[in-house]
């Protein structure tokens, strides 16, 4: 076996033939990093997401991705041969394209679709979130397995994120900061008599 491997390994270093060339493969970016983008280059790359909505025209597929990194979606140019059947409201997809920059005023980069994969499929009918409906939040709090996809509570989801990172700094820091000041002393000594 291990003379196999070294036989194998010399003779593609010996060889005049070219190795084959591995296909390039595409960044993953999340959705907030590609909007954030100011000047695309065209780079392939991969966002994962929901589908937040689905318009098919008759020359062009247009579809808004959103991962939860951000409030806004990415809005996603396709061919409509490109559309799974099943892709919906709700639908969790992959899609590999290009970064361009946009015509219109209102976002600065989108997605030109090169492929697009259902990842997973949405029955409208039976999912609790209704597409352009906006869902008090005690009826969201029911399904906590989904509040990051609605804009109100993955907006509260990042602010907690946030102040819990803070504090934890904070803590941190303050303790690192006590126990050099403490040192040569005994635990009992640091107590309030």
């Amino acid at each position: 076996m291990f003379g196999v491997r070294c036989v194998r390994l010399a003779l593609r270093h010996c060889s005049s033939a070219p190795l084959p060339k591995r296909a390039a493969t595409a960044k993953l970016l999340r959705v907030q990093e590609a909007l954030e983008v100011q000047n695309p280059t065209g780079n392939d790359v991969k966002v994962q997401g929901w589908v937040r909505s689905v318009r098919s025209q008759k020359e062009i597929l247009f579809l808004h991705v959103n991962d939860g990194s951000s409030l806004e979606s990415l809005q996603v140019l396709a061919d409509p041969g490109l559309e799974p059947r099943e892709l919906s409201f709700g639908s969790s997809v992959e899609v590999r394209g290009k970064l361009v920059k946009s015509p219109h005023k209102g976002q600065n980069v989108e997605l030109a679709a090169e492929s697009i994969r259902l990842v997973g499929t949405c029955d409208v009918l039976t999912f609790p979130l209704k597409y352009k409906t906006r869902h008090p939040i005690d009826y969201l709090r029911q399904f906590p397995h989904i509040r990051c996809r609605s804009n109100i509570l993955s907006a509260l989801l990042r602010i907690r994120s946030e102040a819990t990172a803070a504090i934890h700094a904070f803590f941190k820091l303050h303790n690192e900061a006590a126990r050099g000041t403490n040192r040569g002393r005994t635990q009992g000594q640091n107590l309030p008599r």
